[in-house]
Formats: C-alpha cells, sequence, structure tokens
C-alpha cells in the first residue's frame, strides 16, 4: 500500500463494510479470510426454534451495532480508543474499513445477583473461579431463585487489512450482548480483539 493511502486512512478514517460470502458452509466449522464462506453458527442445545427465530430476526440491527463499534473504537482517527505509538496494534493505517462475520453464537448465560456467570453442569448450575491460588466452584440449583436467566449473542467478527496491497484477515473482534428479554434493546460490549 502507498503511503498516501496509509496517510489518509489515519487523518480521515475508513466507515465498517460488511463482506458477506455466498458460498455455504456445510461443515459449519471456523473460518477465514481464504474459505470466504458463510459464518459459523452456534447454538445452545436450550434455545428454542422460536427463539433462535427471535434473535436472528434483529440481524440488521446487531450489525448496525456492530458496525458503531468497530467505527468508535478501531477506524475513527479522531477515537481516544486508537493508539498511536509505532507497532501499536492494530494500526488503523493497515485497516481497510471491510470486515466479514466468521462466527456468530446464540445461547444463555445465567448470572446471580452479583452478575457472577453460571453454567449449567451435571444438572446443576456451577460458578467456577479463580481465588488466586487455585480454582473454587459453587454450585446451585437449576431453579435457585438468585440466578437470571439472559439470553447472550456473541459475534466474531474478522476485520480486514491491507499489508503490501494484499486484503487478509487482519484483526479478531469479539463482541457480546446479554438481555432477559426477546425485546429488549441490544446493547454489545467489546470482549476482545487480537491479531488473527
Amino acid at each position: 500500500m502507498n503511503f498516501f493511502k496509509h496517510f489518509q486512512r489515519q487523518n480521515t478514517g475508513v466507515r465498517p463494510h460488511q463482506i458477506i460470502f455466498e458460498k455455504e458452509n456445510p461443515e459449519n466449522t471456523y473460518i477465514s479470510w481464504e474459505d470466504k464462506m458463510k459464518p459459523r453458527i452456534k447454538l445452545d442445545d436450550g434455545i428454542t426454534p422460536e427463539e433462535y427465530q427471535a434473535l436472528v430476526s434483529r440481524w440488521d440491527e446487531m450489525l448496525s451495532l456492530a458496525e458503531e463499534i468497530i467505527w468508535q473504537n478501531y477506524l475513527n482517527p479522531k477515537s481516544d480508543d486508537l493508539m498511536s505509538e509505532v507497532d501499536s496494534f492494530p494500526d488503523i493505517r493497515y485497516l481497510t474499513g471491510n470486515y466479514y462475520v466468521g462466527d456468530v453464537s446464540y445461547g444463555y448465560i445465567y448470572r446471580d445477583e452479583k452478575y457472577q456467570p453460571y453454567q449449567i453442569k451435571e444438572g446443576r448450575l456451577r460458578h467456577k473461579h479463580h481465588n488466586g491460588k487455585e480454582w473454587l466452584e459453587e454450585w446451585l440449583p437449576l431453579d435457585s431463585p438468585e440466578i437470571t436467566r439472559y439470553y447472550q449473542i456473541i459475534l466474531q467478527l474478522h476485520l480486514t487489512g491491507d499489508e503490501d496491497g494484499e486484503e487478509k484477515d487482519y484483526m479478531g473482534l469479539d463482541l457480546t450482548a446479554e438481555f432477559v428479554d426477546l425485546n429488549a434493546p441490544l446493547e454489545f460490549e467489546i470482549l476482545s480483539h487480537d491479531v488473527i
């Protein structure tokens, strides 16, 4: 990539643009830029067909929220979240603005009054955590009144970069949303971003 394009991205940024691949993903496997396939879909065992339909009907809303996060945190040159040091990651100069969805996960997460997460294990709810020395487990019955079940959506996005004139995977971005009611407003948070 020439210096002018690097300079332009660093000063004006580029808006997020979703790449949609038409090739089926028959094995429902992890995908990368080279695969150019539809995303892998993961469903918790308990998700009903009706719940799944209600969740996927909000797809455009999910992507709109995700694009705003991408813009504000990674592409907007006026963002306070971007690092300006040489060799920092991610580097706005290399991001193309293009992204695609690699994985989508629809499921549940269970939380207590302190918002600590529990998973179903052996017919009960388990909270596993580390106290600095060892792993500890706390157990509750499935019908515990202190537990709230949340729907959880995890979007795993791949942002592409341009290095030496070739577009390829540059950064993975994981976003999560949790909500009690299927019609509740969605709000995504960044779980992580990393090199891919």
